[in-house]
């Protein structure tokens, strides 16, 4: 008797084993030996096609689907959303790490979402302040409290149906606002050191928790220690939406926008289309990428 054949998403792997969701039930199964022989890993998030054994619980790896996206740190693969969290008041917002994870979301086709939370604890000026950095962007942007539940029923509607990230800071309230978001969930929540005013890190591994809306979530703290682009600089503009929508308005086409003469950017978008902040970060970027190339090569 032919064993039946399923499709399902790998929700984690510990050991040698995965747990596949497939229509709503949870499978254990292993990867069949031709994996190893082909070097291939799966991962969290992948689309699989299983056999399932004689127990009805458990089975085999019988293929992977081609990857539309795959993060290393944590590694997860198809990721749909990227909810990038910031507080709106203690710890200090990283705004670079912010713009780095914008420009992972534009070059693996991964929709961010801004979310500022403990919005809470903060004034209206200090949360105006974050928010000016990326209206010009068209990013979604959310502001709201893990603590007091303003704004987590819109944030909700963001999980429907679809693979989503978290990442920041330590202490940014990731763990408090998926237990916000997921009636259920009791993640560990990270303390915040009062002498550092930086978070320990709660997350162990990596784990696809599935919603009932259809979706899945993924907590990933390791994303604060995101490194540097690793990208040409000539095309970290294209991952700009402020820039891309003046390509082509420059003197030169291959213009930075940082030193060239006839830029548009410099001389009639910036602090008007462009956040002059988020553009000397730009800047910063841009310089250290070049800096990076010279040494690649040395």
């Amino acid at each position: 008797m032919d064993k039946e054949i399923k499709n399902g998403i790998i929700l984690k792997g510990v050991g040698g084993f995965y747990t596949v969701l497939s229509e709503g039930m949870d499978y254990v199964c292993k990867a069949r030996g031709l994996f190893r022989k082909q070097h291939i890993i799966p991962t969290v998030g992948d689309r699989v096609e299983f056999s399932l054994n004689a127990d009805g619980k458990t089975g085999y790896l019988l293929n992977l689907c081609e990857r539309r996206n795959e993060l290393v740190r944590p590694a997860v693969a198809n990721i749909d959303k990227l909810f990038i969290v910031i507080a709106a008041s203690k710890p200090v917002a990283d705004l670079l790490l912010v713009d780095k994870l914008l420009i992972c979301c534009e070059r693996l086709s991964i929709e961010p979402v801004i979310i500022i939370n403990k919005c809470d604890m903060a004034s209206v000026d200090e949360i105006n302040a974050i928010l000016d950095e990326y209206r010009l962007t068209d990013y979604k942007l959310y502001c709201v409290s893990a603590a007091s539940g303003t704004g987590i029923a819109e944030l909700r509607g963001e999980l429907d149906s679809s693979i989503v990230c978290f990442a920041g800071q330590s202490a940014v309230g990731k763990s408090s606002l998926l237990n916000a978001l997921i009636p259920g969930m009791q993640l560990e929540v990270g303390a915040l050191s009062r002498k550092t005013e930086r978070g320990r890190h709660t997350t162990r591994h990596a784990e696809l928790i599935p919603v009932v809306s259809g979706g899945a979530v993924l907590d990933t703290p390791g994303f604060s220690l995101l490194d540097g682009i690793d990208c040409e600089p000539e095309v970290i503009k294209n991952f700009y939406p402020e820039l891309r929508r003046h390509a082509f308005e420059c003197r030169f086409s291959g213009c930075l926008h940082i030193t060239e003469p006839g830029c548009v950017v410099k001389t009639e978008l910036l602090g008007k289309e462009f956040n002059e902040e988020r553009y000397k970060r730009y800047v910063r970027l841009v310089n250290d990428a070049i800096e990076n190339k010279k040494h690649k090569y040395e």
